[in-house]
């Protein structure tokens, strides 16, 4: 962020983000975008589906257009998401959000999912959607792409996935997943791309309409309407977790702050716990922020040259946190007062 940026972000902070003017063309994305187009281009595939600026990455239900966040857009928003978030996209994980997005958008732009193959391979597409699903970890059932399990949330997400893996320059998927149950997926869409690859779309994104309303709100509400959403039953913890917090940061004395040694390593604690559990990093990011909270109250310090020690320790504690929370809704055993939470959906592990 340049100091020019950083000096604008007071004023756009009360902004509605649909008067901003926000265009993918002349965006910092916009080479990723070529990227992808010549990627499809390389792939045999004529489709190119169009990109408009949203709320978040998707594609409508059912609609061959790819929605690219705002705050990805506008090179003044990504101090905020990195105040927000933690996790600012680089281009990198853009373009891998780019090449998901289009197995979703080949999808619906040639109803796909319609085809009885599609179905036998990936499952029903009109199954039952889980932001918080339970994934059955190395599964050999499922490619992987995008950070954790998320081939496992949704047969639309495992075609998204497969699609994304296979369009991958330079990725040798056949030998990566030889002998899984993947594999056929990957080869079904290897013999579907010449098939489709210069058929116009079943589905025309011309004659499209998004929402007008989609970007309705402030930079301000943005952010307070997704941490209200996303944020799970941190306060259920209470002061449960304070021992384990005293046992992992036992000095007496001397020793680093606890509470600062975790802010500093937080974004290496939220990408590995989100990676391996298959959470959504904003639940880890808010569970990780309540245990700061409690370090610091609590006042523990890290033993000197053991800091490491502290910190390995820490990553078990959020991760088993976390699995408790995608099996059950809640991060330990809830007060009897506490009120139910839907239970997620049954994963893919024998």
């Amino acid at each position: 962020m340049t100091q020019q940026a950083n000096a604008s972000l007071p004023d756009l902070w009360g902004q509605r983000v649909d008067l901003l003017g926000l265009k993918l063309e002349t965006s910092p994305l916009w080479p990723q975008v070529e990227t992808l187009y010549k990627e499809l281009s390389q792939a045999g595939i004529g489709f190119r589906p169009p990109l408009y600026v949203a709320n978040e990455w998707g594609c409508p239900d059912g609609v061959p257009i790819i929605g690219v966040p705002f705050y990805l857009v506008d090179s003044r928003f990504w101090a905020l998401e990195e105040q927000h978030a933690d996790d600012l996209e680089d281009s990198d994980r853009i373009l891998m959000g780019l090449r998901h997005e289009a197995g979703h958008a080949v999808n619906y732009a040639y109803r796909l999912y319609e085809e009885a193959e599609w179905t036998r391979l990936f499952g029903n597409f009109f199954a039952e959607y889980d932001d918080d699903y339970l994934p059955c970890p190395f599964s050999r059932k499922h490619v992987r792409h995008l950070p954790g399990w998320y081939a496992q949330k949704h047969p639309d997400e495992d075609f998204a996935e497969t699609f994304a893996v296979w369009l991958t320059p330079g990725l040798d998927w056949k030998a990566r997943y030889s002998g899984t149950e993947a594999l056929p997926k990957l080869e079904y869409i290897d013999r579907l791309a010449p098939r489709i690859g210069h058929l116009s779309p079943s589905v025309d994104p011309s004659s499209v309409t998004t929402d007008p309303d989609e970007l309705a709100f402030t930079v301000a509400e943005f952010y307070k309407r997704r941490a209200e959403a996303d944020g799970p039953p941190v306060d259920e913890l209470r002061d449960s977790l304070d021992q384990d917090l005293r046992e992992l940061f036992p000095a007496e004395g001397l020793g680093i702050d606890g509470a600062t040694v975790t802010w500093e390593r937080r974004r290496s604690i939220m990408r590995t716990v989100s990676n391996y559990t298959g959470s959504r990093m904003y639940v880890v990011k808010a569970l990780l922020e309540f245990l700061i909270g409690r370090l610091r109250v609590l006042g523990v310090r890290a033993v000197p040259g053991k800091e490491s020690d502290s910190i390995i320790g820490l990553t078990a504690l959020i991760t088993m946190l976390t699995s408790n929370f995608l099996r059950t809704r809640h991060f330990v055993d809830p007060a009897p007062d506490a009120a139910p939470r839907p239970r997620p959906l049954v994963g893919t592990c024998p």
